[in-house]
């Protein structure tokens, strides 16, 4: 068993130049574009894989990923790293860990575990360890015992568990950044933001002409758009837990916000979202003017199988979250679907890069035999709870 834990020792005087480790957790099978995300904005990457990715830096990462990171789900300021193989040590690593500065005796607290691979014991029961470890460190280091309060809490400890690593920190972020807060109207299948931010980074559409032809809600075109804008998703969030923890700064927040929507413009892109049901269309429009970039997009009712919806249209990018049928047990009609769909776009916008999440890639991969393509990439990920995969494709 190892861990590094943070030393808060003189934080209130040292966060502005100490190195701090981060977890992201981020879209399985995408890590490699949050990883790339999180090096642009200025993290030190050390490892990227199983949904998460691990770096360093100064504090004032946390307030520029959770205001401007596209792929991150949530921010996680790291306490302590290491193994531990049953509870006991789980319970041992925890209490090793200095909550001092993480945790104020005037604050209420709350576990919350991730757990992933074969325990002998639940999320909850490590959740019920880590926090007795949390409790008896205090009443040890200062004498006194921090409330706790499930429902709540002022700060929370998050506890990763996958096969025998144990990550403990602070969530930054509070609920996922997924959760944009511009959708006015849901789609019943709607994309991830994230997701849809990943597909548009692995497309390598860099602003041109794009197209989303079965746009649904209009998730894709309206991260293309903000995307393209560069504007910050986390404008839209009405809270952000690092305002509650110790060491908040309200200053460098404030800069931090102020530098990200200094760099956003208001120019226009050619982005297109169709779809054959007029009622998503409508609720699309709807997103889209709620999140500020209605006046950049058209949207049309058009049928993503026929010709003529691909007529004059110059775009080199086709992003898309086409239907799954599974949970409808339609297999045939979706097979039928990718293959009319894509007779349909190879015919018109030959030469353009497809991106597209699919979740019967068998049926997927044997409709694409009927067309003349390259395909560039595949990623296996998740649709919600459901397996997928992403691909790039070049259409000849």
């Amino acid at each position: 068993m190892s861990s590094a834990p943070v030393n808060f020792e003189c934080l209130e005087h040292k966060v502005s130049s100490m190195n701090f480790e981060f977890m992201a957790t981020t879209v399985e099978g995408l890590e490699d574009l949050a990883a790339r995300e999180i090096e642009g904005l200025g993290g030190r990457v050390n490892e990227a894989k199983r949904a998460r990715v691990f770096f360093e830096g100064l504090l004032d990462l946390m307030y520029r990923v959770n205001i401007s990171a596209r792929c991150v789900h949530k921010l996680i300021l790291v306490l302590g790293r290491g193994r531990a193989r049953g509870l006991s040590e789980i319970y041992r690593f925890a209490k090793s860990i200095d909550y001092s500065e993480a945790v104020r005796l005037d604050q209420s607290f709350a576990v919350r575990t991730t757990r992933v691979g074969e325990h002998e014991y639940t999320s909850i029961d490590i959740s019920a360890v880590v926090g007795q470890a949390i409790v008896d460190y205090f009443v040890e280091a200062k004498s006194a015992r921090p409330r706790v309060d499930l429902k709540n809490p002022d700060v929370e400890i998050g506890v990763y568990v996958r096969d025998d690593e144990v990550v403990i920190g602070v969530n930054t972020t509070g609920e996922s950044l997924h959760k944009r807060n511009y959708r006015v109207y849901d789609h019943p299948a709607a994309l991830k933001t994230t997701l849809a931010a990943g597909m548009l980074m692995l497309s390598g559409w860099r602003g041109e002409g794009l197209l989303d032809p079965m746009c649904g809600g209009g998730t894709i075109t309206i991260e293309a758009a903000l995307m393209a804008r560069r504007f910050p998703p986390g404008f839209f969030r009405r809270h952000a837990a690092f305002t509650k923890l110790a060491f908040y700064d309200p200053k460098a927040h404030r800069e931090e916000l102020e530098r990200a929507l200094e760099g956003a413009n208001r120019e226009s892109y050619e982005i297109y979202g169709f779809d054959i049901s007029p009622k998503h269309v409508a609720g699309a429009r709807l997103n889209a003017s709620s999140a500020g970039v209605h006046d950049t997009i058209s949207f049309g009712v058009r049928d993503a199988t026929k010709r003529e919806t691909y007529k004059g249209l110059d775009v080199r990018h086709v992003v898309v979250n086409p239907p799954y049928g599974i949970r409808q047990s339609r297999p045939k009609a979706i097979k039928d679907l990718y293959a009319k769909f894509l007779r349909a776009l190879s015919d018109e916008l030959g030469g353009a890069t497809l991106t597209i999440i699919v979740g019967f890639w068998k049926a997927f991969e044997s409709a694409l035999g009927g067309v003349d393509c390259n395909v560039l990439d595949v990623r296996n990920v998740k649709h919600g709870d459901l397996p997928a995969k992403v691909y790039k494709i070049r259409l000849r």
